[in-house]
């Protein structure tokens, strides 16, 4: 390992102590061996510096370098962000400094970092991902957002504008909730620092997070009435977080983002909780009440001991500062992330899991990066070098006006995707065997709706380049003029349906379609000019849930989107369901078995044909217990029974769910004679 030249106690000091940039390193230290000529603790420390040299990476959560990014240093010093995503300054030396960054169509950042120390520092952004348009902001909704499941549900007249003035008219609501399972999670706002509820600080792990910003037709930014609260849910993706497992019930503390601290606030008077969730993968949501609308947290303290040493370095070896973003993968899939500045000759971060999969991306004061994949064995040295590739990359409609979108390159073996705004974005690589005689094939889309000539569309291009030079992709648009829409019982299954559809236009005139009845998932024809489309539906009959029938419905309002599910969570009691019977096996006149082989299926034209119950060698004179399954229905499923005896006897049963109440037993009657009048016991 190198030897580092002598250096001062001042100098020393960026090795041995805690570099905020969020407080990733919360301990410093360097994996080289200290200098060889040791400093004399009694010569006077060197005085330290009236400024310092310090720049800012600004990029997309998925790495896009980004231009005309505006980044604030503490109160007003400010900057623009150059075409390569750097800004630097020379601040007054300080123990720490607030860091803003914000930009047209992203979520703003802010951050703690280090004032005494020269260094790169790099800031992600979140794009937001959806707007959706209301009329009346005044009436009492739920909006649901195309990913992670996200809804919010809010009650009448709940806003009121900067003056405290009750909302009304037209606004828009700003919905991005953030994937925990992917890179999102590099832009999370304040690298993951916090306060607790006691004003002591932590590192958190989310197990889910959404920002909501909400604006009247004047752009004026609208929050939550002082007596009004909102409820907001979104999907869980994984099972577990930190390796504890979730269920229905657990609680998660919640915490909100404070922009002008740049770190996460524990909120006390609120609790978030795990609750069944109909479009989630794994069945469970997250869900709280909230009093104001900000960026929200459901967030776990990240407390462990483990530790690792990570520098940044050339291709000759030397050591150089560099900027970091680590992912962290911890052994059951949950993620979390972490970003900062390390020194020449790296620093120890600590607060880290004994075991994960870590990947680590660097970018030097001048554009060099390098990335590595690493677990928590050993050191980390992450070489940098030029970019094997750089482009500035965007994307436009068919007239020639800018559009965000996501953009996926390759080179034919290796593959990338990124996030560019209307304003584009410098997309780099450090793939390996590039060169002048590459081609990149860049496909290019608009990841969710975007309106043209008043119609809600869908965009999608390509285009080859080299491996330096600017990149335009053109999107050829698609109207979306048709919806497939199913409904979901809680537990997620589809059941029938009638669904009414009311869509605003963008013209403001209205559409409106009736008693549409859904079967398992039709496709709905919209007009492409829909701004925002309210769905109502019921269950085509009852259902058993908790030991009743209930009929089932609900309702949400979304933007035109490809495909819909309609949750119906809302219940009406219509009387008892039965939840088990009792099975036993006799003989008739003919048999004379010892035991049976019991079997139940239940049919209908929601689920098909279904075995729910396998019960083999039941004695006769003994029972046993069918459970029913939740969300059977009242109406058009049967119950088919079959027991076989070990003589070769047989028989069967065929009846209509509804028919059964609950704890019933139903004997059945072994015969040797099948259907057919055929013998099946053996003489």
């Amino acid at each position: 390992m190198n030897q580092l030249p002598s250096k001062t106690p001042s100098s020393l000091k960026a090795l041995s102590v805690a570099l905020l940039a969020g407080s990733l390193f919360a301990c410093g230290g360097s994996s080289n061996p200290l200098p060889n000529n040791p400093v004399d603790e009694t010569d006077p420390p060197e005085p330290v510096p009236e400024h310092i040299d310090l720049s800012f990476m600004v990029q997309t959560h998925d790495g896009a370098r980004l231009s005309d990014v505006t980044v604030t240093l503490g109160e007003d010093t400010t900057a623009q962000t150059d075409a390569a995503g750097r800004v630097q300054f020379s601040p007054e030396t300080r123990e720490s400094y607030r860091v803003h960054a914000q930009a047209e169509g992203f979520i703003p950042q802010a951050l703690k970092i280090d004032g005494e120390s020269d260094g790169i520092v790099p800031i992600r952004l979140m794009p937001i991902k959806q707007t959706l348009s209301v009329e009346d902001i005044e009436a009492a909704r739920t909006l649901s957002a195309v990913d992670l499941g996200a809804r919010i549900t809010f009650p009448a007249n709940a806003f009121v504008t900067p003056d405290g003035e009750p909302a009304s008219g037209e606004a828009t609501v700003q919905v991005t909730p953030w994937d925990i399972t992917g890179e999102d999670l590099n832009a999370m706002p304040g690298n993951a620092q916090a306060l607790d509820a006691g004003g002591d600080s932590a590192e958190l792990i989310s197990a889910g997070m959404m920002t909501v910003d909400v604006h009247n037709a004047q752009g004026d930014y609208l929050q939550l009435s002082p007596n009004a609260t909102a409820e907001i849910q979104m999907d869980l993706p994984v099972e577990s977080i930190n390796n504890e497992a979730l269920s229905i019930g657990s609680t998660i503390p919640m915490w909100h983002f404070d922009e002008d601290q740049g770190l996460w606030v524990e909120d006390d008077s609120t609790m978030g909780t795990v609750v069944a969730s109909a479009t989630s993968p794994v069945g469970l949501a997250v869900r709280a009440e909230v009093s104001h609308f900000s960026t929200w947290n459901w967030d776990f303290k990240f407390e462990n001991g483990g530790s690792i040493n990570v520098e940044c370095r050339l291709g000759d070896s030397s050591a150089v500062p560099c900027g970091i973003n680590a992912e962290v993968e911890l052994d059951d899939g949950s993620i979390f992330t972490r970003a900062g500045q390390l020194p020449a000759g790296g620093a120890t971060i600590i607060n880290m899991p004994n075991s994960a999969t870590i990947g680590w991306s660097a970018v030097s004061e001048f554009g060099l990066m390098g990335e590595k994949t690493t677990d928590m064995s050993g050191d980390v040295i992450i070489d940098l070098g030029e970019p094997s590739s750089e482009n500035l990359v965007r994307c436009e409609l068919p007239d020639g006006s800018p559009v965000g979108c996501s953009v996926t390159l390759t080179d034919g073996t290796e593959t990338a995707t990124h996030s560019v705004p209307a304003e584009g974005a410098t997309i780099v690589t450090g793939w390996p065997n590039l060169d002048e005689n590459t081609q990149l094939t860049w496909s290019a889309e608009t990841p969710y709706p975007i309106t043209v000539d008043g119609q809600q569309v869908l965009g999608e291009g390509t285009a080859t380049s080299d491996v330096a030079g600017d990149v335009t992709v053109s999107l050829a648009v698609t109207p979306i003029e048709a919806v497939n829409v199913q409904c979901l019982a809680g537990s997620g299954v589809s059941i029938p349906c009638t669904v009414d559809v009311l869509a605003t236009l963008s013209d403001g005139t209205v559409f409106t379609e009736n008693d549409v009845l859904i079967q398992d998932s039709e496709s709905l024809i919209v007009p492409a000019e829909a701004t925002l489309i309210q769905w109502s539906a019921h269950s085509n009959g009852a259902y058993s849930q908790n030991g009743q029938f209930v009929e089932l419905s609900g309702s949400m309002e979304t933007g035109l989107v490809g495909s819909v599910s309609v949750i119906l969570d809302e219940e009406t009691v219509q009387g008892a369901a039965a939840q088990s019977i009792n099975l036993s096996c006799i003989n008739g006149p003919s048999s004379s078995a010892s035991s049976c082989d019991i079997e139940v299926f239940v049919e209908g034209n929601r689920v098909g044909y279904l075995e729910i119950g396998n019960f083999p060698g039941v004695a006769l004179g003994d029972s046993v217990t069918l459970e029913f399954p939740e969300g059977m229905s009242a109406e058009g499923e049967w119950v088919q029974i079959m027991a076989t005896g070990d003589d070769g006897s047989m028989t069967y049963t065929f009846e209509p769910y509804e028919s059964f109440t609950q704890g019933q037993s139903v004997e059945l009657a072994l015969q040797c004679e099948d259907a057919a009048g055929g013998v099946a016991c053996p003489e």
